[in-house]
């Protein structure tokens, strides 16, 4: 699975669109830098931004803030993988030791 994060989607947006940073952080009221750093992975979807990103591309509500939380996740379970199978090696130990625990 591909996972993008939602800085770049904003970008394929932009440059689909022929807007350039400068125009589009004037059209959301913000300074160029913040729109590229939320190009860059410096910046998240913040409920706010998700409601001008939607506003200015006529997306549907939360589609930007839902990205970026699927964003979120999957790279904090990825960074996460060695703790889980930690985990699950120790929870089926766990379980072995309840079946004899029957007898």
């Amino acid at each position: 699975m591909e996972i993008q994060h939602p800085g770049q989607l904003l970008q394929k947006e932009l440059t689909g669109r022929w807007l350039t940073q400068k125009v589009f952080a004037n059209m959301i009221g913000k300074k160029i830098s913040e729109v590229n750093e939320l190009i860059k992975w410096k910046r998240n979807i913040t409920v706010q931004r998700d409601i001008l990103l939607s506003v200015v591309f006529d997306d549907p509500e939360k589609k930007w803030i839902n990205l970026q939380n699927d964003f979120d996740y999957i790279t904090t379970k990825i960074a996460m993988s060695q703790k889980i199978q930690e985990i699950m090696s120790k929870k089926n130990k766990s379980k072995e030791h309840e079946v004899f625990q029957d007898f």
